[in-house]
């Protein structure tokens, strides 16, 4: 018996990376998993690694930043399994770390629409199910750029957003047994890093550098952190925001001082 048998799952731009490392982590511990991202072939890899697990799964190609695809996920999700229990919102993205003299303005639409607009929307469509069921989970993937300052001028303030519409959204939900909680990875080796460092706009020597515990991570600690915040031993905790960073948090002026 797994501890999440029969929880149905959304975890949303799990076709790669973060997202991929928690839809199976749930599928493993029972969930059946719906998996919407805007690449379908990535999303029906992962269906078929869920399925190997011997779960139930549904492959979509969406793209959470509009709302008549967030409603035709989430109708969908109900046909085939008649509820949501628990929500991720993973998809996101990033851009190059350059002055808001610099950056192309491009982005600004860019990022709004994919790491807030979607995620509202995703809650605010799920959220609805949930307090008619009186029960439900959300975990949203923030980042450390959402907590302290890096040179991500539009990134950093979409998860500062992220972070706040958690807490307040944990704090209206409560009476309805809904939990909302955030998880704050710093540096993580997914594809879309891989990506960026191929291209020059990540240098891993100094991320790695940067990190007290001299490592970038994996998507598995994440999926593990989520996996936790979704369980049971988690049933109190709420409106948290989850650092998992390899200490970047703790640095502050640390790197100044001789040692």
């Amino acid at each position: 018996m797994g501890e999440l048998d029969g929880r149905i799952a959304v975890v949303t731009g799990a076709g790669a990376g973060i997202g991929k490392s928690i839809a199976c982590a749930l599928a493993s511990a029972g969930a059946h998993v719906v998996i919407p991202d805007i690449n379908h072939d990535a999303a029906r890899q992962t269906a078929h690694e869920i399925e190997e697990l011997g779960q139930r799964t549904l492959a979509l190609e969406i793209d959470v930043s509009r709302k008549d695809q967030v409603d035709l996920l989430i109708d969908m999700t109900l046909k085939e399994f008649g509820k949501v229990d628990i929500l991720i919102n993973n998809a996101g993205t990033s851009h190059p770390t350059e002055s808001i003299l610099d950056l192309d303005l491009s982005y600004v639409d860019k990022i709004f629409e994919l790491d807030y607009k979607g995620l509202y929307l995703c809650c605010r469509r799920v959220g609805k199910e949930m307090v008619k069921q009186k029960s439900g989970c959300i975990v949203n993937i923030s980042s450390i750029a959402g907590l302290t300052p890096l040179p991500l001028v539009m990134y950093g303030p979409m998860k500062s957003a992220v972070n706040m519409l958690t807490r307040i959204l944990s704090r209206e939900w409560a009476q309805f047994n809904i939990r909302v909680n955030a998880i704050a990875p710093g540096y993580v080796l997914t594809p879309l890093i891989q990506d960026m460092i191929e291209k020059g706009q990540r240098d891993p020597r100094a991320l790695i550098e940067m990190t007290p515990m001299k490592t970038m991570l994996d998507p598995k600690d994440i999926a593990d952190a989520a996996m936790y915040l979704v369980s049971v031993h988690a049933r109190h905790i709420t409106g948290i925001i989850l650092p998992i960073d390899g200490g970047w948090m703790t640095d502050g002026g640390w790197a100044a001082y001789r040692r």
